[in-house]
């Protein structure tokens, strides 16, 4: 019987040949034998217990309490909750933990968590399988756990557990790229719909988020309505309330060198003579300029501020370095600004200028 492979007895070694003695290890040989080749209808408890009486052993389970438990879990492991196995059912497990005398506490605290986790390995094949939880699929999961002995509020936890796992998983995979094609949403509500699995909000909104970025760099820019008069054939594609900032040199202190000396005239009192060079200190400190709002055109940015109106035309670009909230804006002269946005996304900012530029190089 599975998972049981027979073995050679232990030869007496040292005092125990000289004696004639039995190694009582081999208790646990023979133990193993019986179950290799014998199949679970063929062995009872009354065997075992022979085989303790033979190596004079008067409390074999709780002596050997680890190791029998081992031959349980090997016994689960091999069979439980198998499709088309003899003993893939609670009622075998049981009927060998009679056998080799395990405690009902023992055999609660080995049997629990590895019913759960087979239920949970073949409810996960089905799942992946069928990519749907209907009524086929409910009745051979409520069978299956009947077959474990699992209540149903077991069961159902796990299903539960399972399904969200396989929509976490392939949302994953899925927006691994940060972008998410027609074909992968399209695909990702057939797999929700099927696993009847609603995705919270905030999952909801980062999708479409990965939705936009994939449309902005694949399909047609998305066209808003600006609060201000475009030129003709002039389309805006993103527009959003920002911070200006610039960055702009700041003093930190003087800076004195060069060579001096002190000539006493009275105590407590001297002259400083020779020359003192003084050299100002300074660092760039991104300073905040406007606040307004930006405006991307197909042909131009737009920045429209409380203090003014900026603009920027493609070709004046030579780089861009995105952020998480905003972009700067690196230009061949002049200052290079720096948009904060309040409550958008910088990806699909940078994305959304990148995308223009490469168009307009085609």
């Amino acid at each position: 019987m599975k998972p049981f492979i027979a073995k050679s007895l232990v030869e007496p070694k040292g005092i125990d040949k000289l004696l004639k003695r039995i190694p009582t290890e081999n208790f646990l040989v023979e133990v193993n034998n019986l179950l290799a080749n014998n199949s679970l209808d063929e062995i009872s408890a009354g065997q075992i217990q022979q085989l303790a009486d033979k190596y004079q052993l008067k409390d074999a389970p709780k002596k050997y309490k680890n190791e029998l438990i081992q031959m349980l879990k090997d016994f689960l492991t091999q069979h439980l909750g198998v499709w088309g196995d003899e003993y893939k059912d609670f009622s075998s497990v049981q009927k060998l933990q009679n056998i080799l005398g395990i405690s009902e506490g023992d055999f609660d605290k080995e049997y629990k968590p590895l019913a759960i986790e087979m239920f949970k390995k073949q409810v996960a094949k089905t799942l992946n399988r069928t990519k749907k939880y209907q009524d086929e699929e409910t009745k051979e999961f409520e069978q299956l756990a009947k077959q474990l002995n699992l209540t149903t509020g077991e069961a159902e936890q796990v299903v539960n557990e399972v399904r969200k796992n396989i929509i976490e998983e392939f949302s994953a995979k899925m927006v691994a790229d940060f972008r998410v094609s027609p074909e992968e949403t399209e695909e990702f509500e057939r797999l929700c719909k099927g696993l009847d699995v609603t995705i919270d909000r905030q999952s909801r909104e980062q999708l479409k988020k990965f939705q936009l970025l994939w449309n902005i760099e694949n399909g047609e820019l998305p066209v808003y309505e600006p609060n201000i008069i475009l030129q003709k054939k002039e389309l805006c594609h993103y527009k959003a309330d920002v911070s200006l900032y610039e960055n702009r040199k700041v003093t930190e202190g003087v800076k004195y060198a060069g060579p001096t000396y002190r000539l006493r005239i009275a105590k407590g009192f001297s002259y400083r003579l020779g020359n003192i060079s003084t050299q100002r200190v300074s660092k760039d400190v991104m300073t905040l300029i406007d606040s307004g709002t930006l405006y991307i055109t197909n042909k131009r940015i737009i920045f429209n501020g409380s203090k003014g109106t900026k603009t920027i035309r493609y070709n004046q670009i030579i780089d861009l370095h995105p952020y998480s909230d905003g972009v700067e804006i690196v230009k061949e002269t002049g200052k290079s600004p720096t948009f904060i946005l309040d409550n958008s996304d910088g990806v699909a900012l940078s994305a959304t200028i990148t995308r223009i530029i490469q168009d307009s190089q085609v």
